[in-house]
């Protein structure tokens, strides 16, 4: 399926436009894309500029959710919630009416929130890392980089020789 994934949403998008522009007129329709791909890239702009101006302050203050344990939830939260008014804003850029409504759908507040923290517990899983103070790579302690962890993750294994020498480089 992931392999037809992408040809298939096109026919389907094109099945859509051909559907629209036999109701509405092929005019309205082309300008109901270039709408809606408008308003993408706009939303695009403004959650970027805003996620932008929040690292910013954070940093400026010192602020960092791993130093703050009571605000990691919040912070999650609010991330989440940017990743799907971003996902939302790129599903409306493309050209097509399918994707236009389920970017339009993702801007409902409950449905962005519940997407939202499907895509935030799906980038833990594709990215593991620290996830709270004391909690290892696998969001427990103990974990790679937790307490009594050995901070080292398994993958290309490079075999190697150290050579530690201290003569200085023209008597080696």
């Amino acid at each position: 399926m992931r392999r037809f994934g992408p040809f298939a949403l096109g026919v389907i998008e094109l099945v859509a436009l051909v559907l629209v522009a036999n109701w509405v007129g092929f005019g309205w329709a082309l300008l109901l894309l270039l709408g809606t791909s408008i308003l993408g890239v706009a939303l695009l702009r403004v959650e970027g500029l805003r996620a932008w101006q929040e690292l910013r302050a954070a940093a400026a203050d010192g602020r960092f959710p791993q130093d703050e344990p009571e605000s990691v939830e919040a912070t999650s939260a609010r991330m989440a919630d940017t990743g799907a008014r971003i996902l939302s804003g790129v599903l409306l850029t493309f050209p097509g009416f399918v994707t236009d409504i389920i970017g339009l759908v993702l801007l409902i507040p409950p449905i962005r929130r519940s997407v939202g923290r499907r895509l935030a517990a799906s980038a833990f899983r594709t990215f593991p890392g620290r996830r709270g103070p004391g909690m290892g790579g696998l969001g427990r302690p103990g974990g790679p980089g937790g307490p009594g962890g050995s901070g080292v993750q398994h993958g290309v294994v490079i075999e190697g020789e150290v050579v530690d020498s201290d003569l200085p480089n023209d008597q080696r």
